[in-house]
């Protein structure tokens, strides 16, 4: 990171509390205005209403008028906007994402076998797969995003944390908002939301969203800018339904329903090997193999490419391109809908709360991972070995008979039209889950009781086509003594490719029942300033999985697995009011992320079982400070925190995969300690001026990370934890905005505007190079990036008000590489580019 940016920013954060003081002695000195301070966040992170400044974890929430202002749309713009939060979009889906929360990420794997670290939710529902997490969610009334594991009130995996998407309830009046926009890229978008009115005590809302662009990046053999990568067009549809019930109780129905279809964004190659043997790696004295990689870049620099002009984008780079070769069309739809109902009532005693979800996710792709185009080149086969030898050395195999000599001499070495990887997935998932909560409280204990109960089932049939290039003269070296050199010399095409096609078909399934209590205790009542709690939550969890196919060939007998885990998951929390408006907090917690199956590993030998990977566990402590100061205009919330993870599951590309083949494995790797601190801000300056920010860093000590495989036959992995890095996590992250808002004379018009700037360190996407050998090339790269909005809202509208808004994303139009993939032994890597700068305009009405 630039230390211009860095300064800045830390600048703009550290110096809020002086900027506010200053603001507050101008305030004593002049005449009080109509500015208020800042306004109460009210969030149910407890499983009840409570101020935010109350709750004793690390949140942050975001309300509505912030969420229309930064044009958030699904849970993958949420990316800086909470401390220590990062997100990187998916790579064969325009829906998928990765998340990571204090260091801890989802990873990259998006297996059904593998459930995600962090939870998201919405409307109190669990959205299980990593694949749906980009739902389109309309109407959203507030975000929060909780940091730190959540194992007692929300559950398993959410070791790293959790985000829940909130939406606005149906209005008993009245309510009517329409937007339309444009912007580059072609890109334009319509939404509407009505609120009919109460009508036969039902209250209702509907809402339509229609979203499309086309691509940033030109596919060369792809005349259509709607076809070309980073095309996308969604189509979402909301409808919810409340009712009272006798004046203490509600029921409440949603349905919601997502299209999103699209090509996902272009893959660039960057790394390409010579082939050249890779030693042993030395770990601390020990040595470990490594993966050895085929030649790609001797058998491209000898191709010929079906379209000269996809020929330069063979030679690999770093370097942001404007163009790809996707002679594989490649295209993403993904489909979500389900159902939500919420009955609660209150009893007077106690309350109590039923959310039922069952949601169903299509997924169909077609994804081109070189983007070169299609090349020929020499094929490998047995049959076709000596091809163009000469008869003399031919002469010298006695199973080739004399008279097939001349003709085998004289015969080309066949060539074959390739690429070098693309893949296609057919995903379906559904899922369901019942949860029922009690809860009360009085002056001197709250408490919140429940049970929790679900399932999914989700299968996949993913088939792939790669192209494995082969040394030949590495067969005549090894197998044909004197001769060998002879043959490499005389070797028409050194450099051949093997074409491997295998699919992976699987099914899987889980269940899990939960049951869960937490009590705050208030020693004085509650305006004491001494709150104490307590909670536990019991867990137990069900894993089975069927794979029909791991390969060329459809499996005689099916593989499967099955495996059972249970957790006990604690928190203990202690809140204290030093002084009006200052809390200080302390908490310790456990956290669960089941353990699973990995869709691509190895049966145990000698049977058809699948082995299983162990759950993780995190213990979390957390100290922090949360304060509203100068009469509620300087809002400031800091916080420390240690986590010990035991039992990491990761996501490993193999190293004794078959030639021609691309997999990975999920391994414990041990123990990991992840120490960081946050910071939160917001300020009122003035009447017309405040900042907001944020600030987090994470330092990620591996301790034990078992996934190095000996040289030595028979040995037990070995502990290379001193050479790990972690993956899909910016230790430093940052984000300062500057606000402004200015009355106009125009009824309750008024102009206002937002710049901000957001820092993520580069992520890496692996572990390690033994595994990855391109791994440090693979980084991504420092972000830095400036957001800006301008508009007036408030325009009076006979009886409503509009608004116009002009924004602009990535102000700067930086290139910067986020994510990478290595396919190890295949001999090639690449990545994926944020994307480039998008500006538009919005035009808004409501009634």
């Amino acid at each position: 990171m630039p230390k211009s940016y860095l300064h800045g920013a830390l600048q703009l954060l550290l110096s809020a509390s002086g900027l506010a003081l200053a603001t507050q002695a101008m305030a004593q000195q002049t005449p009080a205005t109509a500015q208020s301070g800042l306004d109460e966040i009210v969030v149910t992170a407890q499983k009840r209403a409570q101020n935010l400044q109350d709750v004793p974890i690390s949140i942050s929430a975001i309300g509505s008028e912030k969420i229309e202002q930064l044009g958030i749309k699904d849970s993958r713009d949420l990316s800086g906007l909470a401390p220590n939060v990062t997100i990187v979009p998916g790579t064969t889906s325009n829906s998928a994402a990765v998340f990571s929360i204090r260091g801890i990420s989802n990873g990259g794997s998006e297996s059904f076998g593998v459930d995600s670290a962090n939870g998201l939710y919405v409307d109190g529902v669990y959205i299980a797969r990593s694949g749906a997490a980009g739902l389109d969610v309309m109407d959203v009334e507030r975000v929060e995003v909780l940091r730190g594991p959540q194992g007692t009130l929300f559950g398993r995996n959410t070791t790293g944390g959790a985000i829940h998407f909130i939406s606005r309830a149906p209005s008993s009046t009245f309510r009517l908002k329409a937007e339309a926009g444009y912007g580059n890229f072609g890109a334009w978008n319509g939404r509407i939301m009505l609120d009919p009115g109460e009508i036969a005590g039902i209250a209702t809302s509907f809402s339509y969203s229609h979203r499309q662009r086309d691509g940033f990046v030109d596919n060369i053999l792809q005349p259509k800018d709607s076809k070309d990568p980073g095309a996308r067009k969604s189509d979402s549809f909301r409808a919810a339904a409340r009712a009272e019930l006798g004046g203490t109780g509600s029921i409440q129905y949603i349905f919601d329903w997502s299209k999103i279809t699209g090509t996902p964004q272009p893959f660039q190659l960057t790394n390409t090997s010579n082939g050249a043997l890779r030693p042993p790696m030395m770990v601390d004295g020990t040595p470990i193999t490594v993966v050895q990689q085929a030649p790609v870049a001797q058998y491209l620099a000898s191709a010929t490419f079906l379209n000269p002009d996809c020929a330069a984008l063979a030679a690999p780079t770093r370097t942001y391109r404007h163009s790809v070769c996707n002679n594989i069309l490649s295209y993403a739809r993904d489909k979500t809908w389900g159902h939500n109902v919420q009955v609660e009532n209150d009893f007077d005693i106690f309350k109590v709360k039923s959310t039922t979800g069952y949601r169903f996710w299509n997924s169909d792709s077609n994804s081109d991972l070189d983007g070169i185009g299609s090349f020929r080149g020499a094929a490998f086969s047995n049959a076709s070995l000596f091809n163009g030898m000469p008869a003399s050395l031919l002469q010298f195999i006695p199973t080739i008979p004399a008279a097939a000599r001349p003709f085998i001499a004289a015969s080309a070495v066949p060539t074959i039209v390739q690429d070098l990887f693309d893949t296609n997935n057919r995903r379906r998932h559904k899922q369901f889950s019942q949860e029922l909560e009690f809860s009360g409280g009085g002056e001197m204990l709250d408490w919140v009781v429940g049970g929790f109960y679900f399932w999914e089932k989700g299968s996949e049939y993913n088939p792939q086509n790669s192209g494995f290039i082969l040394d030949t003269n590495s067969i005549f070296l090894a197998n044909f003594g004197a001769l060998g050199p002879s043959f490499a010399a005389a070797n028409p095409a050194r450099y051949r490719m093997v074409q491997t096609r295998a699919i992976l078909d699987y099914t899987s399934t889980a269940e899990s029942t939960a049951v869960y209590g937490q009590f705050t205790f208030y020693p004085g009542g509650h305006d004491s300033g001494l709150r104490l709690t307590a909670g536990g939550r019991y867990t137990w969890d069900s894993k089975r999985m069927l794979r029909l196919q791991n390969g060329a060939a459809p499996l005689v007998v099916p593989e499967s697995g099955s495996a059972h885990f249970q957790k006990f998951t604690w928190n203990l929390m202690a809140g204290y009011d030093v002084a009006d408006g200052i809390n200080f907090y302390a908490r310790a917690a456990t956290g669960y992320r089941s353990g699973g199956f990995n869709s691509q590993d190895p049966v145990i030998p000698g049977t058809n079982q699948l082995p299983n990977f162990k759950p993780e566990i995190i213990t979390s402590y957390e100290v922090g400070l949360k304060t509203e100061l100068f009469d509620r205009r300087l809002r400031f919330n800091v916080a420390a925190y240690h986590n010990i993870y035991k039992d990491l599951a990761v996501n490993i590309p193999r190293t004794d995969a078959p030639p021609g083949t691309f997999a990975t494995r999920i391994g414990n790797a041990g123990k990991v300690n992840y120490t960081g601190v946050e910071m939160d801000m917001q300020a009122i300056l003035t009447d017309n001026f405040s900042i907001d920010g944020n600030l987090g860093y994470v330092d990620i000590k591996y301790k034990e990370f078992l996934a190095g495989q000996s040289t030595t036959p028979g040995a037990p992995p070995v502990n290379i934890a001193s050479i790990v890095t972690p993956g899909y996590t910016s230790p430093l992250t940052a984000n300062a905005a500057f606000n402004a808002q200015f009355p106009l004379n125009w009824g309750n018009a008024r102009l206002v505007g937002r710049i901000a700037y957001t820092h993520e360190d580069g992520k890496y996407s692996f572990s390690s190079l033994n595994s990855t050998p391109f791994n440090e090339e693979l980084k991504g790269s420092d972000r830095d990036t400036v957001d800006a909005q301008l508009g007036i809202d408030g325009i009076p509208m006979g009886g409503g008000e509009g608004e116009v808004r002009l924004w602009v994303k990535n102000l700067t139009n930086s290139k910067d590489f986020v994510r990478g993939v290595d396919f190890g032994a295949l001999g090639f890597a690449g990545g994926y580019f944020a994307e480039p700068r998008t500006y538009g305009i919005t035009l808004g009405a409501k009634f």
